[in-house]
């Protein structure tokens, strides 16, 4: 997104801008605000077959998020899956919590006992 950022026109940035709120937030609606957006570029057909214009990579890029956007949210209709699958993400959301209310981990000997201890996956 980032490329496309840097070769789309400066009136269509603010769609770059959403998509990114959008996937920061992971709401709900965001299939339907997406397909919105699609709607919102005109549609370009290229003369040359294999490159597209950056608002058609833009157009592509706001249809598959589009399309694909309940796999983004598996964690909300599927029980046994975390917000996040990253093990080191759990861990650390974890230790923020434990920091907060726990004594030991104020200090650096306790933080490192209580890191081996998230890490074991003993609870």
């Amino acid at each position: 997104m980032q490329e496309l950022g840097k070769t789309i026109p400066g009136e269509w940035e603010w769609v770059l801008d959403e998509i990114k709120q959008l996937i920061a937030e992971l709401p709900l609606e965001g299939s339907r605000r997406l397909f919105e957006l699609w709607k919102q570029i005109p549609e370009r057909r290229t003369v040359q077959a294999g490159s597209r214009s950056p608002l058609e990579q833009l157009r592509n890029l706001l249809i598959r998020l589009s399309e694909h956007w309940l796999h983004y949210r598996v964690f909300d209709w599927q029980v046994d899956v975390p917000w996040t699958n990253n093990a080191t993400e759990q861990v650390i959301g974890r230790m923020k919590m434990r920091s907060k209310t726990v004594w030991g981990y104020k200090t650096e000997s306790g933080m490192i006992a209580g890191l081996m201890l998230a890490g074991s996956g003993v609870n």
